[in-house]
């Protein structure tokens, strides 16, 4: 099925029931989510600014930064490691914000705190373009990567929300889509033409602010909560945090997907950063070098729908996502030992399992009958501390290799991928 396809099964408009922790008890539900309202088709518009703030915060502002590194380096004077420890301040905000942005989201609705993660985006985005040595840069990629780890945890609620079924596995998938085609863009233009062509990288933070702040505003002015079928519009949810919190550590698939997950997105985060730095040290061009994190996001963004739609065929998202991690790993642990055409092989692979992967597990913990919509944001927040928790120790613990060798690195990232493996013999498909 091609994405045409794909999005035409979003057509299909559904009442859907929203599952509140109370339902079980009293066999009600407090109302109908009007998702298919016929004379609006606002759910898009809502997933349409979903995939924008993954565009901006999540991929543009984000990964602006691997192929910007260099540049960085020579301008501040930052060692292999110090290089390593900035690119992990993003994900060790992650570890403070995954799981609290998720509880606010649960609490005061999606509306309000995208307003205030888009908004504060920009500004500590802008902010890193500011820094002087590495304790500046270190601090303000610390403040833009709590903003920036806050998205992942809280716009999967909107698909939570406003989709169910097969519609939810593709939504996620579209997000994803997206997120690939802001990081694509980013390796693409930041160094070779935006950074040249503004004077330097700094001016390149300061124009990347600018979309995320006009964003916080669009979603202030437009944006608004689900509406039900008693005409007034409430919040999906409203739970206070302690409820959410008790409920969800409790459920133990969360507990198994955010370790596999920890493992998972701290190979795939260490890779990134590191590849662009790698392959001009090996001899290839700035240019060629670039290019290949603009080639593996690019084909993550092809292969997300793909993956998404094989593992809801094959009713098995489990044994989807164990057989796109073995051949992760595989190409992680081969890229070393390849030159040429054999390191855009593996990166061509790496990349089309890649995106469709992070889809996958943000959908499996969604479809959790213990999660539902109520615990959702909660839900995906915890999974999304334990992913920056790996985020944040990979690529340092990496790059600390590369004096004993430049491959090594990659070797320690997929012996780390391959320790999540096991977990899923204690994980079902729900």
């Amino acid at each position: 099925m091609d994405p045409i396809q794909a999005f035409s099964l979003l057509s299909h408009c559904k009442k859907v029931r929203l599952p509140y922790p109370d339902e079980g008890k009293t066999g009600k539900a407090r109302g109908l989510l009007m998702t298919n309202d016929p004379k609006s088709n606002y759910r898009w518009y809502v997933l349409s600014l979903a995939t924008l703030a993954y565009f901006f915060i999540a991929g543009v502002s984000r990964m602006c930064m691997p192929v910007l590194f260099k540049e960085i380096s020579t301008d501040l004077g930052l060692s292999m490691v110090a290089i390593g420890a900035v690119w992990g301040m993003d994900p060790l905000a992650g570890v403070f914000i995954g799981l609290p942005s998720g509880l606010l989201a649960d609490r005061f609705g999606v509306k309000r705190t995208m307003v205030a993660v888009c908004v504060m985006a920009g500004i500590f985005g802008a902010m890193r373009g500011l820094s002087f040595n590495f304790v500046t840069m270190a601090t303000t990629m610390f403040l833009f990567g709590l903003m920036a780890a806050a998205a992942p945890s809280i716009v999967p609620k909107v698909t939570a929300v406003w989709f169910q079924g097969k519609e939810l596995g593709i939504s996620n998938a579209l997000l994803n889509i997206v997120w690939g085609l802001g990081s694509m863009s980013a390796t693409m233009f930041s160094a070779t033409l935006l950074s040249p062509l503004l004077g330097s990288w700094r001016n390149v933070m300061f124009l990347y602010g600018i979309p995320c702040v006009l964003l916080g505003l669009l979603w202030l002015i437009t944006g608004r909560e689900p509406v039900f079928e008693d005409g007034k519009s409430k919040r999906a949810s409203s739970i206070h945090f302690k409820q959410s919190l008790s409920s969800v550590i409790k459920i133990k698939p969360v507990w198994i997907i955010g370790l596999i997950t920890l493992t998972f997105w701290g190979s795939s985060i260490g890779m990134v950063g590191y590849l662009p730095v790698y392959l001009r040290d090996v001899g290839w061009s700035p240019l060629a070098a670039d290019s290949a994190i603009t080639v593996l996001s690019g084909v993550s963004t092809l292969g997300a729908i793909p993956v998404v739609l094989i593992a809801d065929r094959s009713d098995s998202r489990k044994g989807v996502l164990m057989v796109s991690i073995m051949l992760m790993t595989l190409t992680m642990g081969l890229l070393p030992f390849m030159t040429g055409a054999g390191v855009w092989m593996l990166l061509v692979l790496n990349g089309f399992l890649r995106t469709g992967l992070f889809a996958l597990f943000n959908v499996m913990v969604l479809e959790n009958r213990e999660v539902g919509i109520a615990y959702s944001g909660t839900a995906v927040g915890l999974v999304s501390t334990f992913g920056m928790i790996g985020a944040f120790l990979a690529p340092p613990l990496g790059n600390s290799l590369t004096a004993f060798g430049p491959g090594l690195p990659f070797i320690l990232w997929a012996v780390l991928s391959a320790i999540g493996l096991p977990m899923f013999l204690f994980l079902k498909d729900e």
